[in-house]
């Protein structure tokens, strides 16, 4: 049976503050890292489902994200599906 490997990227929308990022920046600056500009922090959730990386799937991933992943009103969320490997078997 075919596996489907989930990747789930949370970020929050342009327009919304982050204060962790800034944050970041600001501790990068303060150690000589002065080349990371604009740093936005986020997150990634990463699961494997059953059955093919088929509209199907990125259907029900795209619900699994509003529902319970990622506040829509504050996040943009970028999901990448793709044939799991074979799990080696044991």
């Amino acid at each position: 049976m075919s596996r489907t490997r989930v990747r789930v990227t949370v970020r929050l929308k342009p327009a919304i503050l982050d204060p962790q990022g800034r944050s970041v920046q600001a501790t990068l600056h303060r150690l000589g890292h002065d080349g990371a500009e604009n740093v936005r922090v986020g997150k990634v959730i990463e699961f494997t489902r059953p059955g093919p990386p088929d509209e199907a799937a990125h259907a029900a991933v795209r619900r699994m994200a509003e529902e319970v992943l990622a506040n829509p009103v504050l996040e943009d969320v970028e999901i990448d599906l793709r044939e799991a490997p074979d799990a080696p078997e044991g």
